[in-house]
């Protein structure tokens, strides 16, 4: 299990994460690449390090939603969902 997810999992409580809905969503995003043929990123680890990025820099949430952009640079049938 990816890393991030056991932190996820620590920090929500381990009861509570999975008889929530939550759990088959990070599981499923933890295995999605993030456009067919990527092997660097899944949907969660590059969720993860945008909020990051954003939590670290200090970024507005309109600031964050800008990323629209980002989205555009990759393929068309990539899974970001800003």
């Amino acid at each position: 299990m990816d890393d991030h997810i056991k932190d996820i999992i620590r920090d929500v409580g381990e009861e509570a994460f999975y008889q929530s809905h939550a759990y088959g969503n990070v599981s499923n995003d933890a295995k999605t690449p993030l456009y067919p043929g990527c092997k660097k990123y899944q949907l969660l680890n590059a969720v993860l390090k945008l909020v990051s990025l954003k939590a670290c820099h200090g970024w507005s949430d309109n600031s964050f939603f800008e990323f629209e952009a980002f989205k555009d640079m990759l393929p068309d049938d990539n899974v970001l969902f800003l």
